[in-house]
């Protein structure tokens, strides 16, 4: 299928399209990954994530009907403030991961690619007499993603306020319907631009002017793997417990009383762990693990699967691969030293909770 006018002015700028027939390519790179890896870093780098998906919750009910079904708090987020959280079904099994935004007259979830449309027909069956209606807004609105150590600077000379964490900004003027909120997903000041599909170009360039580094899904991959940042459908499914994602301090509040799943996660919370966890593989050979790989390690004098790998990349900086994988809780600690198999490769990895 054609590019579209926003991948077309990508493209000029140097963008690599190795998929140009899907249904909403991506840039794998702009010539050279190694230098938008570090300059995400050392400055900041714009991504594309307009597949992230969004849901608006208006009515009068509101905070009350998404507080009963989301881990955080969200009965008590001021105006144009935010929490990460799960959703979750009554065993506390992960439905979605979601960005929750209070809009004053609504509320915004942004969500992971794929992923409005399970959390829209979970949320809407439990709608009965509550004030409460749902929208997904994602075939409206894209999504920018700027992240590294100097995205403040770069938003400030874009003319855009900086951010607290899960702080957001709401462009009064802007015909773009711009929304800029503060998501620091990679370990780094990260801003979420959120704003009408068509305007995303000027935005863009915007950004772009004011010195950030456009950069493709490699370095994404790369950076959210070495934050041990899930995407839902990817490295966590309906399969898996709210703590094993291992983001209790960003996605659950222990005080908020009860919402759907709250006893499960009580329970493991008060047990002081779950069975197996998501965690980073540090590998330090050369080929990138297909999703699915089974990850080894010796338990008991018996080399016995103990998990599988669920997101893989090359990396550029201490490692030459990373990967994400749901680890059991006798290979998970950090330092453990465990093997992946793919294929017909095989090669020795280290589990890490985080790369610092």
């Amino acid at each position: 299928m054609p590019l579209n006018h926003f991948q077309l002015v990508q493209e000029a700028a140097g963008a690599h399209f190795p998929d140009k027939d899907h249904e909403y390519p991506y840039p794998s790179h702009y010539g050279d990954p190694r230098q938008e890896y570090q300059a995400a870093h050392q400055s900041a780098v714009l991504f594309d994530v307009s597949d992230r998906e969004q849901i608006e919750v208006t009515g009068a009910d509101r905070h009350k009907f998404l507080h009963n079904f989301c881990t955080n708090d969200i009965n008590s987020l001021a105006v144009d403030r935010g929490c990460e959280a799960f959703v979750t079904n009554v065993q506390s099994r992960i439905l979605g991961h979601v960005n929750v935004f209070n809009q004053g007259e609504s509320l915004w979830l942004d969500t992971d690619p794929k992923q409005s449309a399970p959390i829209y027909k979970h949320l809407d069956r439990y709608i009965i007499l509550e004030a409460v209606e749902l929208a997904v807004r994602s075939p409206e609105f894209g999504c920018l993603y700027l992240s590294g150590p100097q995205a403040g600077d770069i938003i400030s000379k874009a003319g855009l306020e900086t951010l607290e964490v899960n702080q957001q900004q709401r462009v009064s003027d802007s015909e773009a319907q711009l929304t800029v909120r503060r998501v620091d997903w990679f370990g780094q000041p990260g801003y979420l631009c959120c704003l009408l599909h068509e305007k995303i170009v000027d935005t863009w360039q915007q950004l772009i002017d004011a010195g950030a580094t456009p950069a493709g899904q490699e370095v994404l991959e790369a950076l959210r793997i070495e934050a041990c940042y899930p995407l839902c459908g990817v490295d966590l499914t309906d399969d898996n417990l709210a703590q094993e994602a291992g983001r209790d301090s960003q996605t659950i509040s222990f005080k908020k009383g009860c919402y759907l799943g709250q006893e499960p996660i009580a329970r493991i919370d008060a047990l002081g762990h779950v069975n197996q966890q998501l965690r980073i593989i540090a590998l330090d050979h050369d080929w990138v693990p297909h999703t699915g790989s089974k990850v080894m390690s010796a338990v008991k004098d018996e080399m016995k699967e103990v998990g599988k790998i669920t997101s893989a990349a090359r990396s550029y900086g201490k490692h030459p691969i990373v990967a994400l994988a749901v680890v059991r809780r006798e290979a998970n600690a950090p330092g453990t030293t465990v093997e992946v198999v793919s294929d017909n490769h095989a090669g020795d990895g280290t589990v890490l909770q985080s790369l610092e």
